[in-house]
């Protein structure tokens, strides 16, 4: 096949497959190329195109109503390949603390182990393109790489891909397959149920300009993001007034981000410790020139004995002007929202006018920093700034809702209503003293930090990293989530979901890995369900 546009077809009969996919990002492609290899005949239903369109963009326009975070146009791409077309590819596994049932976290556990997902593990790193990666020997570090020694600090290793463009590296492969379709600017608008609503018998989407496509297949799968997945789920009203799969309201619930938190910088002892792995050291236009870094996080006895989340503790590179609160507080961040902005060219969820005003009552400290940055453009003054990323724990009241507002699309906006506990700060608080304390009493540096809170209780350079997660976590039984451990929703028999919605915890690490490991496993049951093609 090829890849089609649904915006130049005229047709009223479905596109039929074996397994209809909404969403061509991570998950979806990845999930795509396994199934044909099985010799299944595969669509993808993509909103975007194979470049990035503005427009199509501000489809992603919706309101956060929680916890400050970045503009929901600008946390995901709408396009072939999603989100990874721009990430960094930081890739870690999660562990094995991180999907049991912790007592002094509610709502915690998986219904599997790290044990389950090893294997598919493996193949991910594979798909990602992480070079040197070992499943079984997760932290192997180079000599040189700093260690710290107390007992409740552990070092942990990231990979970083190349990183790879799924859209640009895999797309074309799945749509040229003589069993795959790839159909662009194709924006799914409704889950169709039979008329028992005990399994879907259709995918319906709509292009700009008004255009309809239905999609059938036996079997049908979301993929589409923490965000969108629970959007197109409770916005599907036609045979049920709360939106598919949402018996026990669910859908859309214990939305998590991870907080990512600028603490400070290290003064070290010795400056060849501002070198070796265990620094990020250069930011490229394509990515990561490093292939691994090194991080600290708690050990597990820490978790258990003080009852702690997860957190992790790195450092990185940066230009001294950005380790300082006053690069964090209202003014400039007004102004890099605006810069954002622009550069997504889009500002569809973005107070222009309030953010200009804020930037105006404040224009002593922007230009402040701003002139602090132009100097260190010229002369660069770079430190070793620690940043944090921290796990939060699901919550039922943090979630993602529908909006009255509409989209071009006639589809109701999303509206993300993310919440923290304040316990969660309490893993953060204890890993930055128990680092500060160790680099001291080792002779190695000193931690410079300054931890003024805002009036939600967190540091102004928290900010989300846009992993969106947990909205049609993953449950053995309706009561507790939206998917079974295979990923089928809850009461129907031929819908699935998977990628990050589906993750009952989100550790501290990077989602991606694990998005693509389930991509694969649900590649395999899948195949067992479809039976000989």
């Amino acid at each position: 096949m090829s890849f089609i546009d649904a915006r130049e077809l005229d047709r009223t009969d479905p596109i039929e497959s074996d397994v209809c996919i909404v969403g061509g990002g991570a998950a979806g492609l990845t999930l795509a190329r396994d199934l044909l290899a099985q010799g299944r005949h595969v669509a993808v239903v993509e909103s975007g195109g194979r470049t990035f369109d503005p427009k199509n963009q501000k489809l992603y326009a919706g309101r956060n109503i929680g916890l400050s975070s970045y503009p929901l146009s600008q946390a995901r791409v709408r396009m072939l390949g999603g989100s990874t077309t721009r990430w960094a590819a930081q890739c870690r596994m999660m562990e094995r603390l991180d999907f049991e049932r912790r007592d002094w976290i509610a709502d915690s556990g998986w219904p599997f182990g790290l044990d389950e997902l090893r294997p598919f593990y493996a193949r991910a790193a594979a798909t990602c393109q992480l070079s040197g990666f070992d499943v079984d020997a997760p932290e192997a570090l180079p000599p040189d790489t700093l260690a710290l020694d107390h007992r409740d600090l552990r070092r942990v290793k990231f990979w970083f891909g190349h990183p790879t463009d799924f859209g640009e590296i895999f797309g074309p492969a799945v749509a040229e397959h003589p069993n795959g379709t790839i159909c662009l600017h194709a924006n799914a608008t409704e889950i169709e149920l039979d008329e028992g609503a005990g399994a879907v018998r259709a995918i319906r989407t709509r292009t700009a300009a008004g255009r309809t496509l239905r999609f059938t297949a036996r079997h049908y799968v979301l993929a589409c993001g923490g965000v969108e997945n629970p959007r197109l789920m409770l916005a599907s009203r036609e045979t049920l007034t709360n939106g598919v799969g949402n018996g026990y309201d669910l859908v859309g619930r214990y939305f998590m981000d991870h907080p990512y938190i600028t603490t400070g910088y290290l003064e070290p002892a010795d400056p060849a410790l501002a070198d070796g792995h265990h620094v990020i050291r250069t930011f490229k236009r394509v990515g990561w020139e490093q292939q691994f870094h090194s991080g600290f996080t708690l050990s597990e006895a820490a978790q258990q004995r003080e009852g702690l989340s997860g957190a992790v503790a790195y450092f990185i590179r940066r230009l001294a002007s950005e380790t300082t609160p006053d690069y964090y507080f209202r003014g400039i961040r007004a102004r890099n929202r605006l810069r954002d902005a622009w550069r997504f060219r889009t500002s569809a969820d973005v107070a222009v006018g309030r953010d200009v005003a804020i930037m105006l009552s404040d224009l002593v400290g922007v230009t402040r920093t701003l002139a602090k940055r132009a100097v260190e453009i010229v002369r660069p003054r770079r430190l070793m700034a620690l940043r944090t990323v921290v796990e939060t724990t699901p919550r039922a009241d943090s979630r993602v809702l529908l909006d009255r507002e509409v989209d071009a699309l006639g589809q109701p906006r999303a509206m993300v209503d993310w919440r923290v506990s304040q316990s969660d700060r309490r893993g953060l608080d204890h890993l930055r003293r128990t680092l500060a304390r160790a680099f001291e009493q080792q002779g190695l540096g000193r931690m410079v930090d300054d931890w003024s809170l805002k009036d939600d209780g967190w540091p102004p350079s928290t900010e989300g990293g846009r992993h969106h997660m947990g909205t049609t976590r993953m449950s053995t039984t309706p009561r507790g989530g939206v998917v079974d451990p295979d990923g089928r929703v809850h009461g129907l028999a031929n819908l699935y979901v998977t990628g990050s919605s589906v993750f009952p915890t989100g550790s501290y690490v990077n989602p991606t890995l694990t998005i693509v490991a389930l991509a694969h496993r649900l590649g395999d049951h899948l195949d067992t369900v479809l039976g000989r093609p």
